[in-house]
């Protein structure tokens, strides 16, 4: 017999989040992001793209390479907003969250993928490439 949140989870479509850097990226990730998506998507998720919610929200005021909540007033409004609307995104609507190359080294993708973990939905990474040097 199942439990109450397996009949949920199988009543919710596969919705997957994608978490990663932006902070101190050009053009804030968003190319990469945006990218993910449509593999994402070519696959059958129904996908969650923060680089969209920003767009659709805004960005922080200061550029990506000189963002940061943790000395400038606005840049750590702008984060807290944005981190409730994507974790809120998260626990609701997604049964995964996909863990892009570099997740682990931004706070916001690092508080995404522990809710992630806490609440038991799926985690996906991407296998970083190789670096090539010659």
């Amino acid at each position: 017999m199942q439990s109450e949140r397996e009949l949920i989870m199988e009543r919710r479509k596969p919705t997957i989040y994608i978490a990663g850097p932006m902070r101190g990226i050009e053009d804030f990730n968003f190319p990469a992001f945006d990218r993910q998506e449509e593999l994402l998507k070519r696959q059958g998720w129904v996908v969650i793209n923060p680089a969209e919610l920003d767009r659709q929200n805004g960005s922080p005021e200061t550029g990506p390479m000189e963002y940061d909540p943790t000395t400038d007033y606005e840049d750590r409004e702008f984060m807290r907003d944005a981190l409730k609307r994507d974790l809120k995104v998260i626990a609701e609507d997604c049964t995964a969250i996909y863990c892009m190359s570099g997740f682990e080294n931004s706070r916001g993708a690092k508080a995404e993928y522990h809710l992630a973990k806490a609440i038991g939905i799926d985690i996906y990474y991407e296998v970083p490439l190789p670096k090539i040097n010659y």
